[in-house]
């Protein structure tokens, strides 16, 4: 059964999963991936973990099954920024999936 409580750990472990699966330069575990640090590359072009629009989708799956949740498939950026914004989107569907039963 799914772990009603998301924890940073636990998206972080999938971050990580998902990062292993495609090509890259190096590994990643999922203690090397700091909570505040962005996933992906904005159009700012600032520092980011480099994840591709492609890993974004395959990690909203992951995360779906995960928590048996279901992610709106028009989500804003900014709530899948960082790994806190994934965590605090998760606790805010969940709460509203919970409300909805």
């Amino acid at each position: 059964m799914p772990d009603p409580v998301p924890s940073e750990q636990q998206v972080k472990q999938i971050i990580a999963e998902v990062w292993s699966r495609a090509p890259r330069d190096r590994d990643l575990s999922w203690q090397e991936i700091d909570s505040d640090f962005p996933l992906y590359t904005a159009d700012d072009g600032a520092a980011s973990l480099g994840l591709e629009s492609l890993d974004i989708v395959e990690i909203g799956m992951e995360l779906e099954e995960a928590f048996d949740v279901v992610l709106p498939t028009e989500l804003e950026p900014a709530e899948l920024r960082t790994v806190r914004h994934v965590v605090g989107l998760l606790e805010r569907l969940l709460e509203e999936q919970r409300e909805g039963a």
